[in-house]
């Protein structure tokens, strides 16, 4: 049987729901996660793009630290970010893990764009940290 995984906004309007695996479940400490999520960077898991969604989506456009354009995806009611669909990366939908209904999917793997933190971020959990943002 296959395992879905579901989350949403805070208000409630917006949901997704998948049975696909997550990929790349990492951290991104670019100046553009910082600004875009108000943190010291951004966890986020990739999944296919079959995933149902429902509710109101407001959507900000912009190329990315990284040259790669990007849709953000924020709650139309609640303004909670959801996520981000990246051109590089067709066929997916990026969500951030805080929006996940059971936490324990996310499982990071690494933080990236390691070169770009804040100066006062702290990495010591052990994780894998690459300068750049992961291949493929």
């Amino acid at each position: 049987m296959e395992k879905k995984i579901t989350g949403g906004c805070h208000c409630g309007q917006f949901r997704y729901e998948t049975t696909s695996e997550l990929i790349a479940p990492n951290y991104c400490h670019c100046a553009d996660c910082r600004k875009l999520y108000g943190a010291v960077g951004a966890g986020f898991v990739v999944v296919e793009e079959q995933t149902t969604i429902s509710g109101e989506v407001s959507v900000y456009e912009s190329e990315g630290d990284s040259g790669n354009r990007k849709q953000h995806l924020f709650c139309g009611v609640c303004g909670t970010p959801i996520g981000e669909r990246v051109d590089a990366y067709p066929g997916t939908i990026v969500f951030t893990p805080g929006t996940l209904d059971e936490p324990t999917a996310f499982v990071p793997e690494a933080h990236f764009w390691v070169s770009r933190k804040a100066p006062w971020t702290r990495l010591d959990d052990g994780l894998t940290q690459l300068e750049t943002q992961p291949e493929g």
